[in-house]
């Protein structure tokens, strides 16, 4: 029986705890507890049974003071529950457990405050590598704010988005502009010309997608004209827009997202505007809700996971390496399904973009 520590002090056990116990240095309870050969195995054994019977766990702090490295990464996300950044969450987190990082999520809102005490909260940790989500924060000013840990920028919604920049700056992002010229093509297969859009809120990706809408539209000989809608996030700024969409007539409704889309497929509905028979409706990012709605949506699909995977292995290897993070551009797919093919079978199946770019 081992005796029970007094962790009236300390409120845990420690290395010291163990080595009183066993009657050993802590320089040996340390070197054990980390496979040391220096220690033989019965020493190892009888030490990683004491600690477990005491329930001793690592301090990650010391540990990282001892190696001068925290193997810790920041992400701040501005909302957890949307569907995309979920599984942007999903594949940086699985990214960053396969070598043995551990990652903080902290709230990216665009609320400015907030957001600078998420930050804050993650240089306190000593995280060696943050991720900037969908965040409208200035990269350049991001860098020099966490300096000297590594940045990445993930669908980056600042105003330097889309600007050019002679070195890399980390971002990270699906190629809309690629995803938008399918899109546009396949509406004008089907014979649709009065095109129209529902905005997004004012951020980079949504002026972004508008402007590849027009360009597109220029670019294969059509009048670069479209009917711009905007909306709010409550059902009745959807109902509002469909209102408008059952007079005017377009026939053709691109939406800023695939939730933007689903609420007007809702709102369409109760206006009785048939879909795809009267119009087409299509989306944007791929959400797994957009595969299953009634009718299934026409989208463009972002690879979501990848994106965060990548991020990750950005930051792997500038911490590890001193490799600065890359611009890289991931392809898109065009999902075709119900929502704009009017008695066709469903397919899932999709068009993919070209080769990535970096």
């Amino acid at each position: 029986m081992i005796e029970q520590p007094d962790l009236r002090r300390t409120g845990r056990p420690t290395l010291a705890d163990i080595a009183r116990a066993l009657g050993v240095s802590e320089a040996t309870v340390s070197r054990a507890l980390r496979g040391s050969p220096e220690i033989s195995e019965q020493t190892r054994a009888a030490i990683r049974r004491v600690a477990r019977e005491l329930g001793y766990v690592p301090n990650a702090a010391a540990r990282s003071l001892a190696r001068q490295t925290s193997r810790t990464l920041g992400l701040l996300v501005p909302d957890v529950t949307d569907p995309i950044h979920a599984l942007i969450v999903a594949g940086f987190g699985r990214a960053a457990d396969s070598r043995g990082y551990t990652v903080i999520v902290m709230d990216g809102s665009r609320d400015e405050a907030r957001r600078a005490r998420s930050l804050r909260t993650l240089i306190e940790h000593q995280a060696e590598g943050i991720a900037f989500c969908s965040t409208p924060i200035p990269m350049r000013e991001a860098i020099e704010e966490i300096r000297p840990a590594h940045a990445v920028f993930i669908m980056h919604e600042g105003a330097d988005a889309l600007s050019p920049s002679e070195t890399p700056l980390g971002r990270m992002r699906a190629d809309d502009e690629h995803g938008i010229r399918l899109m546009i093509e396949h509406l004008l297969a089907l014979g649709k010309q009065r095109f129209s859009y529902v905005n997004g809120p004012d951020i980079a990706s949504n002026r972004l997608r508008r402007n590849a809408i027009l360009r597109s539209l220029e670019a294969l000989g059509i009048e670069p004209r479209i009917r711009e809608y905007s909306t709010g996030e409550e059902q009745a700024d959807f109902e509002t827009v469909a209102r408008l969409v059952a007079r005017e007539r377009p026939d053709a409704l691109l939406c800023y997202d695939d939730k933007m889309a689903l609420n007007m497929l809702d709102a369409l509905r109760r206006e009785e505007v048939s879909v795809p028979d009267d119009l087409a409706v299509t989306g944007f990012d791929g959400i797994p809700f957009a595969a299953i709605s009634n009718p299934r949506l026409t989208t463009v699909i972002q690879p979501a996971d990848l994106l965060g995977e990548t991020a990750a292995g950005a930051l792997f290897d500038a911490i590890e390496n001193g490799t600065p993070p890359p611009d890289i551009t991931l392809p898109v797919t065009l999902a075709i399904r119900g929502s704009s093919r009017r008695r066709v079978p469903e397919s899932g199946a999709g068009v993919a973009a070209p080769q990535a770019k970096s």
